[in-house]
């Protein structure tokens, strides 16, 4: 009876041993994969924000650049990332020029670096979502590499479509 006590206790503190490092394994390797998306999309925004810096609408824009995953609240595996920039001075009506100005060069830049998304649905790298608080400028941006951003991007439509 001790015999097989001890067997049985063995194999499952080795699942729970497996189990554990097999998460970490996964767990690594997703933070790999989102911290070389983010730095994609950064170096997309770094680009676009000095190539902006010479026209009119963009001279509001400024401060450092640095993104945070929004993946917390929306779960693993979605490439999107929230921007925030002083904009002293602009106004919630110039929100959808900004969006058009910055999606029109995220695709031209995408275009330019060969920046492919997910079973070609369309631009890789998009503005989702922009609005303003305390003279701020929060810019959502998906970069639209697998399946968790394709959906997390419907999802969004589909709440878009029950706000109207």
């Amino acid at each position: 009876m001790g015999k097989w006590l001890t067997i049985l206790i063995g194999l499952i503190l080795a699942v729970i041993i497996y189990e554990v490092l097999r998460r970490q394994v996964l767990k690594r390797a997703a933070l790999k994969i989102r911290l070389k998306g983010q730095r994609t999309v950064d170096q997309a925004m770094s680009t676009i924000l000095g190539q902006l810096s010479s026209t009119t609408v963009a001279q509001q824009v400024g401060g450092a650049l640095h993104s945070v995953p929004v993946a917390d609240v929306w779960g693993r595996g979605v490439m999107a990332f929230e921007y925030v920039l002083e904009t002293p001075g602009m106004v919630a009506t110039d929100l959808p020029e900004i969006r058009r100005i910055l999606n029109n060069h995220l695709q031209a830049y995408a275009r330019d670096e060969q920046i492919t998304a997910y079973q070609a649905a369309g631009p890789a790298l998009r503005v989702t979502d922009a609005w303003l608080r305390d003279g701020q400028l929060h810019l959502d941006i998906a970069y639209l590499m697998n399946e968790a951003t394709l959906e997390y991007l419907e999802d969004l439509r589909r709440l878009s479509q029950e706000s109207k």
